[in-house]
């Protein structure tokens, strides 16, 4: 056989095998595709739409989201946002179905001319428990000095019967995506899910505390903190960040103030607070958030401070601040005034994260 003719055959063979094991492979892949997902979260690589939600009466569920979206109503308009696109939500207040009227009912009681009236919607009121907690906070800065002083003694009755963790400030919702944050009402009611043990389930937002992407991120932040506008008294820096009372809580920060500029860079602080600094020492780590009863500029000052809530208790975070928080509400940050009566200058570089 002339050897052109051999060659001609040996490179259509090769050509033939090739084809029929790209073709295999292929098929392999389609085969892949279609296989549906055994179990939830065995694997290495998170689900597609699996989240952990974590549920107002303490538990924790892992499942996957079937609903497609969820419409937000925002100041700006409603909004119709994909659930693939959605890494964590922290859940405002939402009510059962009927209890948003009742409280409205009795809120507006409070106010009534009949003695009896009065006292009756205080007692629902009280009877709806976390429920009416942000309206009672409504009300108690009423001009009605009757309903104000009701509101405020509702209040601290709740307060008493209540963890804090249970009593929720807002009923805002506050959806995280991959591009940016929404903050506002859910109005879908309910997420369908499906979940490893029970099936498809459909869980209504009352009862629901965060949700969270398997896998994803978006819970984290970070930026300056500009001492010039947060070390004067009374200025608080609202980050925007919710904290749930269930997940650790991790700040860090780090970088030098300068809390006495007239001296040209003589009086530097880092986070643990001019002090500290002075010493020599890092402060190192202030596990649980060590509480400040008043802010006093000879001890704080150029330290860094945080509560959650506007009310909230204020807590040392310095450096480095990790622990699980024992309520829920936005964080606010704080420089300690300069000892020495002026604005301070510079900035610390912030980190906000989550751990489980």
């Amino acid at each position: 056989m002339p050897r052109v003719t051999i060659a001609a055959l040996l490179f259509a063979a090769f050509a033939l095998v090739n084809s029929s094991a790209q073709d295999a492979k292929k098929d392999g892949k389609d085969d892949v595709k279609k296989q549906p997902s055994v179990g939830i979260g065995k694997g290495k690589e998170a689900i597609p739409g699996e989240v952990d939600i974590h549920f107002l009466n303490g538990s924790t569920v892992r499942m996957v989201i079937q609903s497609e979206q969820l419409e937000v109503a925002t100041p700006y308009g409603k909004l119709i946002v994909p659930v693939r696109d959605v890494r964590a939500v922290e859940f405002g207040l939402h009510y059962p179905d009927g209890v948003e009227a009742k409280i409205e009912s009795a809120i507006k009681g409070l106010g009534n001319s009949a003695y009896q009236e009065r006292e009756k919607a205080a007692a629902a009121l009280v009877d709806l428990g976390p429920y009416s907690y942000p309206a009672i906070l409504d009300a108690a800065r009423s001009k009605d000095a009757e309903v104000s002083q009701r509101a405020k003694e509702l209040t601290k009755k709740l307060q008493a019967a209540h963890p804090k963790k249970d009593l929720k400030t807002t009923t805002d919702d506050k959806i995280i995506t991959r591009s940016f944050t929404i903050v506002g009402k859910i109005l879908t009611t309910t997420i369908k899910s499906k979940t490893e043990y029970f099936g498809d389930v459909e869980l209504h937002l009352a009862k629901m505390r965060t949700l969270r992407s398997v896998g994803g991120s978006g819970l984290d932040m970070e930026f300056a903190l500009d001492a010039a506008k947060y070390s004067s008294q009374g200025q608080w820096m609202d980050t925007g960040y919710q904290v749930d009372n269930r997940s650790t809580l991790q700040v860090t920060a780090k970088g030098f103030i300068d809390v006495w500029p007239q001296q040209n860079g003589q009086y530097l602080s880092n986070p643990n607070g001019f002090q500290a600094t002075q010493r020599g020492g890092a402060g190192g780590m202030f596990v649980g958030g060590r509480k400040v009863a008043a802010i006093n500029q000879q001890a704080h000052c150029g330290m860094l401070l945080g509560k959650i809530g506007e009310d909230g208790e204020v807590f040392i975070i310095g450096d480095r601040y990790e622990a699980v928080p024992e309520t829920e509400g936005r964080l606010y940050l704080h420089i300690g005034p300069s000892q020495w009566n002026v604005p301070s200058a510079g900035n610390f570089e912030v980190k906000i994260a989550r751990r489980d």
